[in-house]
């Protein structure tokens, strides 16, 4: 593994240490999934807490946006799963 993918992974795992959603949960626990590409590509795999909140969309749009922010990172997919319509939440973050 390269030396900008050690220093993404440990940025990244540095903010995910620190974020909780809107309801006091960390984001650690609603992630399923994380995959980080060779070309430093990442993509999350996350069950918000609450399905029918649109502060827990809010809150996983400015995570994505402080994600980008990590120098190195050339881009951001969250795919939502396990909620209602978790398609329609991953087109809304996927277009923001």
């Amino acid at each position: 593994m390269s030396r900008k993918l050690v220093s993404i992974q440990r940025r990244l795992v540095a903010l995910i240490q620190k974020w909780k959603d809107p309801h006091g949960i960390s984001i650690q626990q609603l992630m399923q999934s994380m995959d980080i590409n060779d070309d430093a590509e990442i993509e999350i795999n996350i069950q918000p807490s609450r399905p029918h909140c649109a502060c827990c969309l809010f809150d996983l749009e400015e995570f994505r946006d402080n994600v980008e922010k990590i120098k190195g990172v050339s881009s951001v997919r969250i795919i939502v799963n396990g909620i209602p319509d978790a398609d329609r939440w991953t087109r809304a973050l996927s277009n923001s």
